[in-house]
């Protein structure tokens, strides 16, 4: 058969079950260990295994992979003599030796983990520990006033890296550097496939945030994508500037580079764009992920990308949609397009750019779907649950295949392949974002079908902003919405009425911005925040934040709100 692009083929002839064997080194489709799998197998080898740039310093350290494998082997002994099998604990670390060793070390002893950011407030560390029952903490002096043991009733000991020991009551503080006086061999365990080695929260889209269990069958899983959007090799230099703490960065940026037998590249401290491009230049990276703010932020700064020796072969980017103004010019100053990609945390990447010599890219649409994956338009007001735990018949789903009409992007999930058949229903899982294919087949992002709030890659849900805004004494009520903004995308604003007692005024608006980004996360915080008299309601008494929008967009003065 005779195809008209490498797309066409490759989606026509990938067979996902094959790569359960073609993914796999060390174990088998049956038991295997995905800590074994990305740094165990590499055990002896002098190669570079872990990057880090320090972006507030300049420095930049290096690792083999028998030194991040010692360190972790370290960490494994560890866990085994501190903590039972199937203990949950988590990881309130920066980029550094000591993080990646606990996450590998969690994984090959039978651990499970929860990434904690270390933007996070007591607020966002508290729920994510004390509702996945987490025992342990890993973190560093500089991180550890983000942590409450009375209100983690699960807790029994912190370890701390770091010179200064913090003073946490009715817990047990490990020092850190006591993990050098363990062993630096370990055999992993090898698992079933389905066995979880980590609990990725969600950022909280609807509600508070929610847990996804990630099991070790990741490892195989991410072939389509890592093989054919990060086109991944084991020769490349890599760099993916995602957080670890979120999906992408952990699963794609962390745990993948092994897969393949390269090097796994990451920065601390805050982000700055004329080091992340010193450091593409120093590093000599051939494969990089950004984030589509980052590079918005670079078109508009006063940075000349072309002093900078950049020869990326592929540069992803992911986690919002990148505008077409952007990706052009991305182009022309770094040499490569941006291979634009969407997907979800418990869904996969689903829509992609693929780096193909013959791909065209349409700047600003997410692609085409990832081969091995079924991904239609639906209609959105659909009556129908169709999640992942309870997916729904084709029967039960209105499709859209009218070109140009906005419906809402649906997967099919399967029921699984090889040691896991028949592990999930089968079924269309709805994702809540809106979509519209042109004539091509390209897919292209017009929103969300929800509230939530999409800013510089992060997805923020509503409800965890607002609760935090209501905890302080001085606000009776609360809602968030996103506002338009130049680099970020969108942003958060909060609307915000006072609690008797209190008057409007900038040093109290400031007040409660700082409270929200010190209790919850820096990148959840509200860069704008206006103070109301009442809330504009719906006919069911519900805040009416259509309304809060458009007060926004046409800067309605308060005389003016109804």
């Amino acid at each position: 058969m005779t195809y008209e692009s490498i797309y066409e083929a490759v989606r026509d002839n990938y067979v996902r079950e094959g790569a359960w064997d073609r993914m796999l080194e060390a174990g088998d489709p049956e038991a295997f260990n995905l800590a074994e799998e990305a740094l165990g197998r590499h055990g002896e080898s002098t190669e570079t295994a872990l990057r880090i740039r320090d972006f507030e310093t300049g420095a930049d350290e290096a690792h083999s992979f028998a030194e991040l494998d010692a360190a972790a082997n370290r960490a494994a002994n560890f866990f085994e003599d501190a903590t039972a099998e199937g203990e949950i604990y988590g990881l309130l670390l920066p980029p550094r030796l000591e993080l990646y060793a606990a996450l590998f070390g969690g994984i090959k002893s039978k651990r499970i983990f929860v990434p904690l950011d270390t933007k996070f407030g007591p607020d966002a560390v508290t729920y994510r520990m004390d509702d996945a029952d987490a025992t342990t903490i890993f973190t560093t002096s500089e991180y550890a006033d983000a942590i409450e043991p009375d209100a983690i009733s699960s807790l029994e000991r912190v370890v701390v890296f770091g010179d200064e020991a913090p003073s946490l009551e009715g817990v047990e503080v490990i020092a850190g550097d006591r993990l050098q006086d363990y062993d630096g061999d370990y055999d992993a365990k090898r698992v079933s496939p389905a066995e979880p080695y980590g609990i990725v929260y969600s950022s909280g889209t609807t509600g508070q945030p929610f847990p996804g269990l990630s099991p070790h069958a990741t490892a195989v899983a991410i072939e389509p994508y890592l093989t054919f959007v990060v086109d991944l090799l084991p020769e490349d230099e890599y760099f993916a500037a995602a957080s670890p703490a979120w999906s992408y960065g952990l699963t794609v940026g962390t745990l993948c580079p092994g897969l393949v037998g390269t090097n796994i590249g990451a920065y601390r401290g805050p982000f700055d764009l004329e080091m992340w491009l010193d450091t593409l230049d120093r590093w000599d990276v051939t494969n990089a992920m950004v984030a589509p703010t980052a590079l918005r932020k670079l078109q508009a700064a006063d940075v000349d990308a072309a002093a900078y020796d950049v020869d990326l072969r592929v540069l992803v980017t992911a986690g919002e949609t990148l505008d077409a103004e952007t990706t052009e010019w991305v182009k022309d100053a770094l040499g490569t397009p941006p291979l634009d990609a969407y997907g979800l945390s418990e869904a996969g990447m689903l829509l992609c750019n693929y780096p193909f010599p013959d791909w065209e890219i349409k700047p600003g649409s997410m692609g085409k779907p990832l081969p091995g994956y079924d991904v239609r338009l639906m209609d959105p007001d659909t009556d129908v649950e169709a999640s992942g735990e309870n997916p729904a018949d084709a029967d039960e789903v209105e499709f859209i295949d009218e070109v140009g009409e906005v419906g809402e992007i649906c997967v099919h999930q399967s029921a699984g392949s090889g040691p896991l058949a028949d592990v999930r229903p089968a079924g269309w899982q709805r994702t809540g974002d809106l979509a519209e294919v042109d004539e091509q087949g390209y897919w292209w992002y017009r929103g969300r079908a929800d509230e939530v709030i999409i800013s510089a890659g992060y997805r923020i849900g509503p409800e965890e902003v607002q609760a935090t805004l209501r905890d302080h004494e001085a606000v009776e009520e609360a809602s968030v919405v996103g506002v338009d903004h130049e680099t970020r995308g969108t942003v958060v604003k909060a609307f915000v009425s006072l609690a008797d007692g209190y008057e409007d005024s900038p040093e109290l608006r400031d007040r409660l911005v700082e409270y929200t980004k010190q209790e919850l996360s820096k990148h959840q915080y509200p860069r704008e925040l206006d103070v109301l008299d009442s809330f504009p309601r719906t006919a069911s008494d519900k805040i009416d934040r259509r309304e809060l929008e458009r007060w926004h967009e046409n800067a309605v003065p308060p005389a003016h709100r109804p």
